[in-house]
């Protein structure tokens, strides 16, 4: 996936790709009938291939490198950033966290959507940083600069989720965000950030599943 760092992308197709992505996640968020779930991976499959063409499908989706380790240390990196956020916004910041309210209505049917709604989720992460980091120049900094703008959109965009609650978006939201693409760094790969997510967003649905039906 680094090579789309520095590969050619076409810099014209760049609006309409956020365009497409916008329009994916706003059937997402509006759970329009039977497109909802795969709205936003659609829309970012369309989008990486209108920036890279084929290669970006590819590269993107390769095999990824040293899966077990990088899935293991994600998942707890996640989930301790998590808490972290949390304790912080609650006890510092003195704001109520809001339960995500699909967690309330899951179950067995919601929980299998959410395969392809995540793998959306990364879509648009990665596409937002790839769009970045390219345009930058493919550096050390453009890298750094990507993953944190990807990382803050990728909390914002929750906002509606959480009641509008920035506090929580961005400092628990967004930084559990931090070690999916971290992962998907270290593997080459969307498939590793792809699968801590799933597994991270799992764990927790069952968990308020078991505890509240």
């Amino acid at each position: 996936m680094k090579q789309l760092f520095t590969a050619h992308m076409s810099k014209s197709a760049v609006p309409v790709s956020l365009i497409i992505l916008a329009i994916g996640f706003s059937a997402l968020i509006y759970q329009v009938p039977f497109i909802a779930p795969f709205s936003l991976a659609v829309a970012g499959l369309v989008s990486l291939y209108i920036l890279f063409g084929n290669k970006g499908i590819s590269y993107t989706f390769s095999k990824p490198k040293k899966l077990v380790s990088t899935f293991f240390l994600g998942l707890i990196a996640a989930f301790v950033f998590a808490f972290s956020g949390l304790i912080f916004t609650t006890r510092v910041l003195h704001s109520t966290a809001h339960d995500n309210p699909l967690a309330v209505k899951m179950d067995w049917v919601e929980l299998l959507k959410t395969i392809p709604m995540l793998l959306g989720e990364e879509l648009i992460t990665i596409v937002l940083l790839l769009i970045i980091v390219n345009l930058l120049g493919g550096t050390r900094k453009a890298l750094v600069i990507a993953v944190t703008v990807s990382t803050i959109i990728f909390g914002l965009l929750h906002l509606s989720t959480y009641d509008w609650n920035f506090a929580q978006v961005l400092l628990v939201i967004a930084l559990a965000r931090i070690p999916f693409t971290i992962a998907t760094l270290r593997s080459d790969s969307i498939y590793s950030g792809y699968f801590i997510h799933l597994a991270y967003d799992w764990i927790a649905f069952l968990s308020y599943m078991l505890t509240h039906h």
